[in-house]
């Protein structure tokens, strides 16, 4: 099968393991064969998008975060980048600052100045966003939002701790500063559960939590949905986006929603967690093997990537070029902070290829 009409190609004599998409083998094409096109899903439908698929999501949901969910805060997406999107037309402006984590999602960072907004970085440690730094750069600047991935971050792999999620949630309601958490992992664990979204810790507070189906079902679907107090979502749904055109994304809502409802959604997740771990394990063996004494790492517990740096300090974003001569491929730390320190490492994705294919890029990675 061809797949030369996907937005990335994966290159014939390389391992890119820069590549940060599903596996195209693993998409699950057979679970739409049975699944029936309603009438009203071709219709332009509400602002909100279509409500029996909102009470659905509601439903899958509630049975993985504490505080409940309903159909009522949420609000159907063509993705998270159109989340995100939408987020910055109707909550900032041209000239505005945006406090992002460092490092953060290079395509987030290039969304952002789209918009025209100046991005701060704001430090990270082992559980996620520095508390007080944010607070200081929150009273500083006076930012439009803070933009956060608290779940498997992309890139670094580390997950906001519950103390953590508590702090940030509570000081977004004191100041007022709304919190963008980008959550298109939250549900792509290989150990335990991490912490519930943001959105469901308190309903007073200013966060907008943003989910996707295309990393845990199918990108092509473009279905994504921000969870968030109804006050947070009416200047989405009152935009001129959604006024003319309706809700977003009817007939692949249409789609998936009996796959939620009668439990094939949940086997499929279940079955990529499985194929994801053991790629995950056999990306850590192959790092142990052959680069354990000039890499260091830190072994994430879900989503797609692995933050590792060169232990010289070499800078990944000259290396690339080495790298692709010896037939291996990632992104560079470059992309995803200004931070000097943070210029020799690399991000490494091992859910695009399989176990094979991953033992061999490291032994590629080895030759640098």
């Amino acid at each position: 099968m061809s797949w030369t009409t996907t937005q990335v190609t994966a290159p014939a004599h390389r391992i890119d393991l820069g590549i940060g998409q599903p596996d195209p083998a693993l998409l699950p094409a057979d679970l739409f064969q049975q699944v029936s096109l309603e009438a009203p899903a071709l219709a332009y439908g509400t602002e909100a998008g279509d409500e029996r698929f909102r009470s659905a999501l509601a439903t899958w949901l509630n049975r993985r975060q504490t505080q409940p969910a309903s159909a009522g805060n949420l609000l159907v997406t063509n993705g998270s980048s159109n989340a995100l999107d939408m987020i910055c037309t109707r909550f900032s402006q041209p000239g505005d600052t945006v406090l992002v984590e460092d490092p953060t999602y290079f395509i987030a960072r290039r969304q952002l100045s789209d918009h025209g907004l100046t991005t701060i970085a704001v430090p990270m440690d082992e559980n996620g966003v520095d508390i007080l730094e944010l607070a200081a750069l929150i009273d500083q600047h006076k930012p439009a939002f803070f933009y956060t991935i608290p779940t498997f971050h992309n890139p670094t792999g580390i997950t906001q701790s519950t103390e953590r999620r508590a702090q940030l949630v509570a000081l977004a309601r004191d100041t007022g500063c709304p919190v963008v958490a980008d959550e298109v992992y939250q549900y792509l664990y290989y150990d335990q559960p991490p912490p519930d979204p943001l959105a469901s810790f308190d309903d007073r507070a200013p966060i907008l939590s943003i989910g996707s189906f295309s990393k845990l079902l199918a990108p092509g679907l473009r279905l994504g949905w921000i969870q968030a107090p109804q006050a947070m979502l009416a200047p989405l749904i009152g935009s001129g986006l959604l006024a003319s055109g309706g809700g977003l994304a009817p007939v692949t809502s249409s789609l998936v929603r009996p796959l939620l409802e009668d439990g094939r959604f949940d086997h499929h997740l279940s079955r990529l967690s499985d194929i994801y771990r053991r790629r995950l394990a056999t990306l850590v063996q192959g790092l142990t093997d052959h680069l354990d004494d000039r890499l260091e790492w830190t072994t994430p517990k879900g989503g797609f990537f692995m933050w590792t740096h060169w232990r010289n300090g070499a800078d990944t974003d000259a290396m690339l070029l080495r790298a692709h001569e010896v037939g291996v491929g990632f992104q560079p730390g470059q992309k995803f902070s200004a931070s000097p320190e943070q210029a020799s490492a690399m991000r490494l994705c091992f859910a695009f290829y399989d176990e094979a294919k991953l033992t061999q890029a490291c032994e590629r990675l080895s030759r640098l």
